[in-house]
């Protein structure tokens, strides 16, 4: 058992040194090779009952620093049931200076909405962003000007926005530990995750993988399939952005069920993952996740005191190390108390989430992923 504990933690202080030194080379990289903005840039949106969130978005999109005449925005109702498709339709007549349309996504799901849009994209670079995001003024310029000619995609920032209560403040800290742990990672050369309320991609690239073709059934991840197909068609053509103080906003979870049938949703990738790094890290999560609540039982029984007291305070010192810069880097709040709350309820969350993701469905939007 010992020798087991000892093992288990070595490996994952490695993971996080590993991690630790991926974002400062990912933070501190520059690039005098970007794309020049000649080009017409498209903005793909699917929206489905968006309606609470559309307004910060749509005036977001409106006050990009980014020139009105060299990119589109379309906007693709994914069969929303409430007045996304009326919020948009309005905000189109007001902003007539700008190239924006409406669409509507003739099958079923996000993906089939996005492919829908990016389809009608008359721009070869294509963004991607989500209806419950606000998004800098200078994101598009700085997804653009992260391309150089060979890239085909560009993965970028996004973080949760935190509000005064102590589960939003949760939500963004444990998602700052994927985004940062994923941009660690791709800095290092692994390409293992991306998020699609921050990405860009060449139109003709997307086409020569025929996009979410063999996954548009799967609801989520037309995010990291996409990336995973470009690598493979296109080794070493996934960028990061190239300008880390452009960060993209998306709101928490507001109660314990959404976000508990979001993780759900978004855990339903793992299945059919074809990426055996990703799999393996996902695996080891799970096994040293389930292996912290091992030692938290341990602790409080009073075995191996000691060796488990130092453990534990060395995954503190070096998890707090590089969530702390990753929160800086994206402009959130670190708060120690709530860090402290997320060490104990982390394991249980990760080996809840990863049994129950493999029995349950869930409902998302108002559709169920057994519908």
């Amino acid at each position: 058992m010992l020798i087991y504990l000892i093992l288990m933690f070595v490996i994952y202080f490695g993971f996080l040194l590993a991690c630790i030194a991926g974002w400062r080379k990912f933070v501190s990289q520059s690039n005098s090779h970007g794309a020049t903005g000649n080009e017409l840039v498209s903005v793909v949106v699917a929206v489905r009952n968006e309606e609470s969130f559309l307004a910060p978005l749509l005036a977001s999109l409106r006050y990009q620093d980014f020139r009105h005449n060299k990119f589109e925005v379309i906007l693709v109702n994914d069969h929303s049931e409430d007045r996304s498709e009326q919020i948009i339709l309005d905000w189109i007549k007001d902003n007539s200076h700008m190239q924006c349309t409406c669409i509507h996504s003739s099958g079923r799901g996000k993906k089939e909405a996005l492919t829908e849009g990016i389809r009608q994209a008359n721009g070869e670079i294509i963004l991607t962003t989500d209806a419950d995001c606000v998004i800098p003024t200078d994101w598009i310029s700085g997804m653009v000007f992260s391309f150089n000619p060979e890239t085909t995609l560009v993965i970028g920032l996004v973080k949760i926005q935190q509000h005064q209560s102590v589960f939003s403040k949760l939500q963004a800290l444990e998602f700052s530990s994927l985004l940062g742990s994923g941009m660690a990672l791709h800095a290092l050369g692994f390409s293992v995750m991306c998020n699609g309320a921050s990405l860009a991609f060449r139109k003709s690239s997307f086409e020569a993988v025929n996009g979410y073709e063999g996954n548009i059934h799967i609801p989520s991840g037309d995010d990291e399939f996409l990336m995973r197909k470009l690598e493979k068609k296109f080794p070493g053509s996934i960028q990061s952005i190239r300008r880390p103080s452009v960060v993209v906003t998306t709101q928490p979870q507001p109660s314990l069920r959404d976000f508990f049938h979001q993780r759900l949703r978004w855990a339903g990738k793992w299945k059919v993952n074809d990426s055996i790094v990703a799999k393996a890290l996902a695996m080891f999560i799970f096994v040293f996740q389930l292996t912290s609540l091992i030692v938290f039982g341990l602790l409080f029984t009073g075995k191996l005191l000691l060796v488990v007291s130092m453990l534990l305070g060395l995954k503190f010192l070096i998890e707090g190390y590089f969530l702390f810069h990753v929160s800086k880097r994206l402009h959130q709040g670190f708060s120690i108390p709530v860090f402290l709350l997320l060490q104990v309820v982390y394991p249980f969350y990760v080996v809840t989430m990863g049994i129950f993701s493999q029995l349950l469905d869930y409902e998302w939007k108002g559709r169920s992923s057994n519908a």
